[in-house]
């Protein structure tokens, strides 16, 4: 028995069929909205699917590095907290 199943989806008007685990299935659903999503955005539709791509693809990288930072962050608060503490006893 196959462990992947085939899904149908529609990007910029077009269906396209995929094979994917079980698991992915949601996951790559709601991607192709996503998609769909910052396509439709896009006046420039010769582009779209490029700019939208990139567009994501920013998002995303912007994300993780605003969770690197928050994670510095948060290490740097906490190490001026134990100095704080330390200092004040």
């Amino acid at each position: 028995m196959s462990n992947k199943e085939v899904l149908n989806l529609r990007i910029m008007g077009k269906d396209i069929t995929i094979v994917c685990p079980p698991k992915d299935k949601p996951g790559l659903e709601a991607a192709s909205e996503l998609l769909n999503e910052e396509i439709s955005a896009i006046p420039d539709k010769a582009n779209a699917l490029m700019l939208a791509s990139l567009n994501l693809a920013f998002k995303q990288m912007t994300d993780s590095s605003h969770k690197e930072i928050d994670k510095k962050t948060n290490a740097k608060i906490e190490q001026l907290s134990k100095s704080i503490e330390k200092a004040l006893d």
